[in-house]
């Protein structure tokens, strides 16, 4: 059974079913004929073949660090959608933290006939550039800034300055703010440049870097003590669940004894019992800006330098009572 058979039995043409295989945009009668004779005749096409006959194989490629981070999860969701009205698949791996494999990661992706690759990570070795510069096919940089290759990033610089600006008017007093690791050039060096700036005083604030989950914010609840502020920045949404359970085992009352905030305005941040002030980080028009840009270097169209994103610092019940 071949894709010819398949177009024939079902009574549409081969680029129709082709189309249709690589999740492009067909009718939904012809969909629901082909999707019919594949069901009857058990067919199951044979990808790799196909990728390897094809100058293209409409297949993308993607390395992220890390899978479990919420706006990598919120970028990934709107780029795979982004990237089937394009009619691309999304093929994704992920490195683990700690573990030196990204190269070997991206030899991976490479075999497996990709049209183009996206690299995001928190972090951009010397060596991970030099072999990306020998890929004879589209890579584009996601999450960090690069002089080399074409990027998609929020602006965490300009997000930390709204925050500390608005921080600024709410306190005086000093402030601590739980960082991300700052090998992190975006989330978490640019983000707590843009917040110094905005507070305009560096002394008032007590930086402590933790990483990118909830536990690591626990793991330093003695330096918080110990810094014993009223007003904590978290430099994540996802730090700030941290925070909230020391607040738990004190008995904090939110914001009389303590005021917190995040960043990236995630779907819990303002649900049921959580009110959380953060700053809207639009991730998803970050994975729609990739699937655009990517699409475009892959069929060689010039694509747009434009990185602005909506940015909105969303006022809730942890700082405004």
């Amino acid at each position: 059974m071949t894709i010819k058979d398949i177009a024939q039995i079902s009574g549409v043409s081969k680029s129709t079913v082709s189309r249709y295989l690589n999740g492009g945009s067909i009718s939904k009668k012809n969909a629901e004929k082909i999707e019919r004779v594949i069901k009857e005749t058990g067919y199951k096409p044979n990808m790799i073949a196909s990728r390897l006959k094809a100058k293209q194989s409409h297949l993308i490629g993607i390395l992220v660090t890390e899978l479990k981070t919420k706006s990598v999860g919120i970028i990934l969701d709107s780029l795979q959608r982004e990237l089937r009205k394009h009619g691309y698949q999304l093929f994704i791996m992920s490195n683990f933290l700690g573990e030196d494999n990204t190269i070997s990661n991206l030899e991976l992706l490479v075999e497996q006939g990709v049209d183009g690759i996206i690299f995001g990570a928190s972090k951009i070795e010397k060596e991970t550039l030099q072999y990306l510069a020998t890929l004879k096919m589209p890579v584009l940089i996601l999450g960090q800034k690069s002089e080399i290759f074409p990027y998609c990033k929020a602006d965490d610089y300009q997000a930390g300055l709204i925050m500390g600006k608005y921080i600024k008017t709410k306190t005086q007093d000093k402030i601590t703010y739980l960082s991300m690791p700052l090998y992190d050039l975006a989330a978490g060096k640019e983000r707590l440049d843009g917040f110094l700036a905005g507070i305009g005083n560096k002394d008032k604030v007590n930086v402590i870097e933790c990483d990118y989950f909830p536990s690591s914010v626990y793991k330093k609840r003695a330096e918080l003590l110990a810094a014993n502020n009223k007003t904590v920045v978290c430099a994540s949404d996802q730090l700030a669940l941290g925070l909230l359970k020391t607040i738990r085992d004190y008995k904090w009352k939110v914001p009389q004894d303590i005021q917190f905030t995040g960043f990236g305005n995630y779907d819990y941040t303002d649900d049921f019992a959580l009110s959380i002030t953060s700053i809207d980080l639009d991730y998803q028009q970050v994975g729609v800006n990739v699937a655009n840009k990517i699409t475009k270097l892959v069929e060689h169209k010039k694509i747009s330098n434009d990185n602005n994103y909506h940015l909105k610092l969303m006022k809730r019940h942890s700082t405004e009572g």
